[in-house]
């Protein structure tokens, strides 16, 4: 077990986060996070997933807060280390995506972050559980899941900031709705689905507005239901994604419940906080109260 002062906070640092902007931001991190009161501790992550087991053993100890220094992979590793405890999940968002840091309020630019958590307030969410393992910001199925498989090619030609639209575009071109029987609390719904998006939080994909009205702390999931979207309505679909607009309640619906449960003919790409894995069924719960965070 690592050992640490109780009043210090840990920053775990992801070293490939923001494309390798992790290892250099480490070497600055303390200096800039002592100037805002801060008594700091550091960690790099040595291996990918070793981030839940350095949270865990931090919070045995003691440790008030954790701050991930990464992207959303990095918050969600560490997030399921502390689900459940009183220590708190800050964040120094350095990757590619960074949607959960835009639900829980903070700032764009690097600059402004140390100040922001300097005043920031210690809160308790929700957070989703799928097929065992808890997520923050946003857990689906489909095209979502297809993107996320293919966006570190597209990342490394394009850059971060267009590899998610770039790996969309090219993923409406190939990938076809599929058949899925979704059931959303006791709902039932049956059909051919471009996507399921079960969001705690408001933002994915890098800034897409998914769940305009979601909360981090009401208790239940906006969940996203795109049905047999031809290429053009998909890409008329994606462009209103970025503001918000996208639920028309015909073809592109939003529901609200605590679970959701998602049965496909096969196996299909899913993602939970942007992390790709294969998958022939969800079985998404809400864990309400379960996470303590800094934010706004």
């Amino acid at each position: 077990m690592i050992s640490l002062h109780s009043e210090h906070t840990l920053a775990i640092v992801n070293p490939a986060a923001g494309d390798g902007a992790g290892a250099r931001v480490g070497r600055d991190l303390a200096h800039e996070l002592e100037g805002s009161g801060f008594k700091l501790e550091i960690i790099q992550t040595p291996a990918p997933g070793e981030a839940a087991r350095i949270a865990r053993e931090a919070s045995a100890d003691g440790v008030r807060t954790v701050i991930a220094v990464g992207g959303d992979g990095t918050a969600n590793e560490i997030a399921n280390g502390l689900v459940d405890t009183s220590t708190a999940l800050a964040l120094y968002p350095i990757g590619s995506g960074n949607d959960f840091a835009r639900s829980l309020g903070y700032p764009r630019k690097r600059r402004d972050i140390a100040r922001f958590l300097a005043s920031a307030r210690r809160r308790v969410i929700d957070v989703g559980e799928v097929n065992g393992r808890i997520f923050v910001n946003a857990a689906g199925v489909g095209i979502d899941g297809h993107v996320a498989e293919r966006i570190e090619a597209s990342a490394r030609v394009v850059g971060p900031a267009l590899g998610y639209l770039v790996g969309a575009l090219v993923s409406i071109a190939t990938y076809r709705p599929q058949p899925m029987r979704l059931v959303i609390d006791d709902q039932t719904i049956e059909g051919k689905h471009l996507v399921v998006v079960a969001a705690n939080g408001t933002h994915f994909g890098s800034g897409m507005h998914v769940a305009p009205k979601a909360k981090l702390d009401d208790g239940l999931f906006d969940i996203l239901v795109a049905g047999d979207l031809g290429r053009w309505s998909s890409l008329v679909a994606l462009a209103k994604l970025y503001r918000g607009t996208h639920v028309n309640g015909r073809d592109v619906r939003m529901f609200h419940g605590r679970s959701l449960d998602v049965e496909l003919e096969r196996e299909l790409p899913t993602q939970a906080d942007g992390e790709p894995v294969r998958a022939r069924r969800l079985v998404v719960r809400m864990r309400p109260g379960a996470l303590t965070v800094l934010g706004r």
